[in-house]
C-alpha cells in the first residue's frame, strides 16, 4: 500500500503499472511497512508486473471527508465537511497515523499508527478523534487495515507477523483471526461483497492469479476468469451481480477494464486500449465506471458507461491524478474526491461526476492524500 499511495511524486514510465516505490515511501510511513503496504492498496497493481502481471461506502449525504496528511510536521488523520471547511485533526499524536478505512454506517474508523512501538498496529476510534483503542497490539510487526465488512463486523488487514506480507480478517475486536494467504493463496483482498460474508480476493499464484470470490467459512472458491490471464484488483458492482477487475489478455501488453458476471461467463474488456487502465470503480448507481488511465500520457480518471462507452476523461490536465487509485465516488454519484499534483504538491480536491467544477479541498503545503468519504 504505501508503494501505491506514495506513487504520486515519482515519474515512473505511463506504459507500465508501478513496480518499484517512489522517492516519497521513505516519508510516509517507516520503511519497515514496505512489505505490508504493498499488498493493501496495491491489490492487483502486483499481479500486472510484465514478467509474470475504501468499497464504496455506502453512507448518506451529507458525508464528510478524512485523509492523512504530514502538514503538522508528522502523519495525522484529519476530517472536513465535503466543501473543505471545518477542518479537524483527529489524531493529534506525535507518532505516524494514517490509513483511515471507516466502519460504514458507524462513527468510527480504523487507522495504522506506530503509536505503541516500533511497528504500526490496528487502531480503531471515533470520528470525532476520541476513544482510539488498539485492537492488535504487536509493536514488533506491522498491520495495516484494508477494508470493513459492510455490517462492520470483521475487517480485512495486511501484516508481516510471520515475516512477509500476508492477508488477514478479523472480528472488529482484533480477534478471530483467520489467514487468508494461507488458505486461498490471497496476493490481496480486493473488496467485500453486498451479501454478508462474502468478499473477493486477487488469488492464485503465478500467472494464474484471478479474482476469486470466497466467504468467512470457505465454503466458496470461484475464480471469475480461467487463469489465462493475469488479473485482479475486483470491484464488485453495488448490486453485487457483476465484478468489474484489471488484466491483461493474452497477447496483450496493457492493462484493460473487464466486466464479468458473478453468475458466471465470459468477461469482457470493456477499453481494450494500448494503454494502461486501472482501478475500476462503480458509481452508487451501478450505471458508470470510473478508472484511471495513462492513455494522454499522464494519470487521468476517466469514466465510461458499464459497457465501454461514452468514453470520458474527467481530469484532462498535465499533472498527475489519482495514480494508485485514491479517487472515489461521493455516496449520491454526484461528485467525485481524487487528487492530484496540479497545484505543485499533492492536494485532495473534488469534481462534479461529469468532470466540471473541479475545487481544491486542502490547500496545504504538506501532502494531502488518502482520502475517503464518511458520514
Amino acid at each position: 500500500m504505501l508503494e501505491e499511495i506514495s506513487a504520486i511524486d515519482q515519474n515512473y514510465p505511463h506504459d507500465e503499472p508501478v513496480e518499484q516505490p517512489g522517492p516519497l515511501v521513505a516519508q510516509v510511513l517507516p520503511a519497515l511497512l514496505l512489505a505490508v503496504l504493498a499488498v493493501v492498496v496495491v491489490g492487483g497493481y502486483l499481479l500486472y508486473q510484465r514478467s509474470g502481471l475504501p468499497a464504496l461506502l455506502s453512507v448518506p449525504r451529507p458525508a464528510r471527508i478524512v485523509f492523512m496528511s504530514d502538514r503538522s510536521g508528522n502523519w495525522e488523520l484529519y476530517v472536513m465537511d465535503h466543501d473543505g471547511s471545518h477542518l479537524l485533526n483527529l489524531t493529534n499524536h506525535p507518532a505516524s497515523d494514517g490509513v483511515p478505512i471507516p466502519v460504514p454506517g458507524q462513527d468510527r474508523l480504523a487507522f495504522a499508527s506506530n503509536r505503541d512501538g516500533a511497528g504500526l498496529d490496528l487502531f480503531v476510534m471515533d470520528l470525532e478523534g476520541g476513544n482510539a483503542t488498539n485492537i492488535t497490539h504487536t509493536p514488533e510487526s506491522n498491520e495495516v487495515p484494508i477494508a470493513w465488512s459492510p455490517d462492520g463486523e470483521h475487517l480485512a488487514f495486511a501484516t508481516d507477523q510471520s515475516g512477509a506480507a500476508e492477508i488477514f480478517l478479523a472480528q472488529a475486536t482484533g480477534e478471530g483471526l483467520l489467514n487468508l494467504t494461507q488458505r486461498d493463496l490471497a496476493q490481496a483482498f480486493d473488496d467485500w461483497s453486498p451479501e454478508p460474508g462474502r468478499f473477493m480476493l486477487s488469488a492464485g499464484s503465478g500467472p494464474a492469479v484471478a479474482p476469486v470470490i470466497t466467504d468467512l467459512d470457505g465454503a466458496i472458491h470461484q475464480p471469475l476468469t480461467d487463469g489465462s490471464y493475469p488479473a485482479g484488483g475486483g470491484r464488485w458492482s453495488p448490486d453485487g451481480q457483476q465484478v468489474a477487475f484489471m488484466g491483461i489478455s493474452p497477447g496483450s501488453d496493457s492493462i484493460d477494464i473487464f466486466v464479468a458476471d458473478v453468475a458466471g461467463g465470459e468477461p469482457v474488456n470493456l477499453t481494450q486500449s494500448p494503454a494502461n487502465d486501472r482501478f475500476p470503480r462503480w458509481s452508487p448507481d451501478g450505471s458508470h465506471i470510473a478508472f484511471v488511465s495513462d492513455r494522454d500520457g499522464n494519470s487521468e480518471v476517466y469514466v465510461m458507461d458499464i459497457d465501454g462507452s461514452h468514453l470520458a476523461n474527467l481530469t484532462n490536465t498535465p499533472s498527475d491524478e489519482s495514480i494508485q487509485g485514491d479517487f472515489a465516488w461521493s455516496p449520491d454519484g454526484t461528485q467525485i474526491l481524487f487528487h492530484s499534483t496540479r497545484d505543485e504538491n499533492v492536494e485532495i480536491y473534488i469534481m462534479d461526476a461529469d468532470g466540471s467544477n473541479p475545487v481544491n479541498l486542502t490547500n496545504s503545503p504538506g501532502i494531502d492524500f488518502r482520502a475517503v468519504w464518511v458520514e
